[in-house]
C-alpha cells in the first residue's frame, strides 16, 4: 500500500473523485498489479492510497509514483497538476 499526494495549481481545473479515479485506472498498465485505489479530492489537489500486489514496499512506492505520473501526463484534466513523491505505508 502506498500513499500519494497530487497538487493542483489555482489555474488548473478541479476534478471530482470519480473523474480522478477514472484517470488513475485508465493510466494503469498490466504490470502495475493495482487492486484498489482510494482518493480524497480537495481544492488543493488530492490525496490517496494505492493497494497493489507489489513484491515489497519499495516496489509498491515506485509503482504508485509511476502510475500517478502517467495519469498526470495522459489526462487533459490533470496536465497542470503535479505529484509529490509517493510513500510506502
Amino acid at each position: 500500500m502506498s500513499e500519494f499526494i497530487l497538487t493542483r495549481p489555482r489555474h488548473a481545473p478541479q476534478v471530482t473523485e470519480h473523474v480522478l479515479l477514472q484517470e488513475l485506472w485508465q493510466a494503469c498498465g498490466p504490470t502495475d498489479r493495482v487492486e484498489h485505489i482510494r482518493v480524497h479530492v480537495s481544492r488543493a489537489g488530492a490525496k490517496g492510497v494505492v493497494f497493489s500486489l507489489a513484491a515489497d514496499p519499495s516496489r509498491a512506492r515506485t509503482e504508485c509514483q509511476e502510475l500517478c505520473l502517467r495519469a498526470l501526463s495522459q489526462s487533459p484534466h490533470l496536465r497542470a497538476w503535479s505529484a509529490l513523491p509517493a510513500r510506502a505505508l
